[in-house]
């Protein structure tokens, strides 16, 4: 009987989508598209990917117990994440200034303000909903960047 294994050879993050595709016998790619659309869709295939990524063992682990099995991938997972932080931290300690703090802190409070006016229920809130904030949020977010382009040239 065939067992699902994460895979090595065939893994861009945790080997999850190459071990499904190998035992399916299909593309790895059609997997991670899978997993792509279902986690743009509904959040599902970040949660799927995740408990694959902690459940399922590499082939060459033999008879493990489950628990060093779940114990392995979640302690894969953090330094897979701990990675991916370093990697990218000196990236924004760069990028970011004012501009980036003031597009954050635009993004965070309409957020808030949606979350709070369907929480709250009130009735001269109910047109503002993520559909209708998000334009209003990118069009604010783009003049402040053109608006900083503008002040950068002038200092120049």
């Amino acid at each position: 009987m065939k067992k699902l294994y994460r895979s090595r050879t065939s893994s861009m993050i945790g080997g999850v989508c190459g071990g499904l595709a190998e035992y399916l016998e299909v593309d790895p790619t059609i997997v991670r598209l899978g997993f792509v659309l279902l986690g743009l869709y509904s959040g599902i295939g970040v949660a799927a990917y995740l408990i694959l990524w902690i459940i399922v063992p590499y082939p060459d682990t033999g008879e493990a117990r489950t628990s060093d099995i779940i114990r392995e991938g979640a302690e894969e997972i953090r330094d897979k994440a701990q990675e991916v932080a370093e990697s990218i931290s000196p990236a924004i300690r760069e990028s970011q200034g004012p501009a980036a703090n003031v597009v954050i802190g635009i993004l965070l409070v309409g957020l808030g303000v949606v979350f709070l006016a369907r929480t709250l229920n009130i009735s001269w809130l109910r047109w503002l909903n993520a559909g209708t904030l998000m334009p209003i949020i990118l069009i604010i977010v783009g003049v402040l960047l053109l608006r900083k382009q503008n002040i950068d040239r002038r200092g120049e």
